[in-house]
């Protein structure tokens, strides 16, 4: 039973660790998101962030898997992303310092069960979602934390009086990197492998070689954590994880074959008599040794992923599935990605309904393939389909958002983009409602129909040209908003002069007033559909804040 008490304690422990980093996540989730992107100007700041973050939060699996939304969204390049997530390596050496200080010289339990008990009342009794419940959350995870180490190491003190534990020790010390590494990579967690290691010492079970070779497993193994995260993740994930995975197996392998050997002389050199100080001293010495090796070549060592992963990412990669809802910087960057991308695919679908071919436009040509492959080369109808489909994807991202806590600039955000997506697929709409009367007027026997309709195309081509220039160059804001503005103006003579070229003929050119009705249709969903993407890309450049953002879509 002693056994299964060990496991015991450890299931609590990783609970506790849970409820830990989701009370101070919760907590602090604005500020500390806004915190790691704003103090991430240097390599040497990065780091910085990375090592408090992580010994603020209590884990670097969650500090680096909020770098990977980051970074996926482009709110932190590559370099800063890989200094963040090396500090995050030093930084969670604190947890041991802690147990290693106060866990193992005071009675866990009696503190951890009144703890646990008032902090369980508090959150019972407090709203879920308020300040006070998440402030008893992470006491109730102190609590857990305390009481599983508690329950591991009272089980550890007692394993030897019943095993016989001189079979586990001799080994060779690669038995227990591997075992580190395993440990790790099943709990997902490097300090609960630091807990069992102190615990285990604590109770005299294994070595200290054997415990150090244990934690240098654990720091490789917890390179799983973003390797799982960059799975089906872009480019940038990849090389995230890629220079995590890259660092620790040189600093760890390096500990392995040059330092365990030296352990004897590095304590006595640092005057470290205590076991438990020993282990987690070794565990800052060899991250610190690291990142002193590493920080003067990042930038080098970054340049060198990128080659290595040199292919070109596609704008047509789907944000919305490699950047989570929950880092909400992050979502709202890759929301508001996606929407304007579905305005680039919009404007160039637009032309398709007139035969015209966007990728044919020197603009497109000269933005370079990756717009290009975004647009597609499918008909009108297919590539209404997929905008369809794109915006279930945009709301249902949304809506994912929208479960997390936000602030009211984040909220009217999340509005303008849903705005901006309704603007988007109306103005598409608006064009297929009226495929067969263009038909009719491209394939009509009267001349005046078909005057119309070439000077529709014309007007068409006009208007996309410059909706897609806009889109696909970098230009200043105040320039596009003049353009747009000209445009509007454009599209609103465009439907006077074509209702007058309509009367003027009418009743001399035509036998009925099909026609009429026909031509009077189209001229106003012509206009619609240029006038709802010109507000669409109105509302993407430029943040409304007023009535002008819940501005309804223009009816038929």
């Amino acid at each position: 039973m002693t056994e299964l008490n060990v496991f015991f304690g450890l299931g609590i422990f990783l609970l506790g660790m849970s409820q830990l980093e989701y009370g101070i996540r919760k907590l602090s989730d604005v500020r500390l998101r806004y915190w790691v992107r704003s103090s991430t100007g240097t390599p040497a700041s990065s780091v910085a962030t990375g090592i408090i973050s992580t010994a603020i939060l209590q884990s670097s699996s969650m500090v680096s898997l909020l770098v990977l939304a980051f970074a996926s969204a482009g709110l932190v390049p590559l370099v800063n992303g890989i200094g963040i997530i090396l500090g995050a390596n030093l930084g969670t050496t604190f947890t041991g310092w802690l147990v290693a200080i106060f866990g193992f010289k005071i009675d866990l339990e009696s503190i951890a069960l009144p703890l646990l008990g008032t902090a369980g009342v508090v959150m019972a009794m407090s709203r879920r979602d308020s300040r006070l419940n998440y402030s008893a959350t992470i006491a109730f995870g102190i609590a857990l934390v305390l009481f599983g180490l508690g329950i591991m190491k009272s089980s550890m003190e007692s394993l030897p009086q019943q095993w016989d534990i001189s079979a586990l020790k001799g080994h060779h010390a690669v038995i227990y990197l591997a075992a580190g590494i395993v440990f790790t990579i099943v709990m997902q967690s490097s300090s609960a492998v630091m807990m069992i290691a102190l615990a285990a010492i604590n109770a005299e079970f294994i070595a200290l070689p054997e415990a150090v070779a244990l934690i240098i497993g654990a720091d490789l193994g917890t390179t799983s954590t973003t390797a799982l995260g960059s799975i089906t993740g872009n480019q940038i994930k990849k090389r995230l994880a890629f220079a995590h995975f890259s660092f620790n197996l040189i600093v760890d392998m390096a500990a392995f074959l040059l330092l365990l050997p030296l352990l004897p002389q590095l304590f006595s050199l640092f005057s470290l008599n205590d076991p438990l100080y020993s282990l987690v001293a070794f565990h800052s010495l060899m991250n610190v040794l690291g990142l002193i090796a590493f920080l003067p070549f990042i930038n080098y060592f970054a340049n060198w992923i990128e080659k290595l992963f040199s292919r070109s990412l596609s704008p047509s990669q789907n944000l919305l599935v490699t950047v989570t809802p929950n880092v909400v910087d992050a979502a709202l960057v890759a929301l508001s990605e996606t929407v304007k991308l579905a305005i680039l695919q919009a404007a160039c679908n637009n032309l398709r309904v007139f035969s015209l071919k966007p990728e044919q436009l020197k603009i497109i040509t000269e933005s370079g393939d990756g717009v290009i492959g975004a647009i597609g080369h499918h008909s009108f109808e297919e590539g209404y389909e997929e905008l369809k489909t794109q915006e279930g994807r945009i709301l249902d991202y949304l809506l994912q958002i929208q479960t997390q806590a936000l602030n009211m600039d984040e909220s009217k955000e999340l509005e303008r983009w849903q705005a901006v997506t309704r603007h988007v697929v109306f103005s598409s709409k608006c064009l297929k409602d009226i495929q067969h009367d263009l038909h009719e007027l491209k394939y009509s026997t009267s001349k005046a129909m078909r005057e119309l309709y070439d000077s529709q195309k014309q007007f068409q081509k006009t208007v996309y040209e410059k909706m897609i220039g806009l889109l696909v160059g970098d230009h200043p804001e105040a320039f596009v908003l003049e353009e747009l503005h000209e445009l509007r103006v454009l599209t609103e003579q465009h439907k006077e002069e074509s209702t007058d070229f309509v009367y003027s003929h009418a009743g001399r050119d035509y036998r009925n007033g099909t026609g009429v009705s026909i031509q009077l249709n189209t001229i106003r969903e012509i206009r619609n559909a240029a006038k709802t993407l010109t507000k669409a890309i109105h509302l993407a450049t430029k943040s409304e804040q007023n009535d002008v953002l819940l501005e309804p879509v223009l009816k038929p």
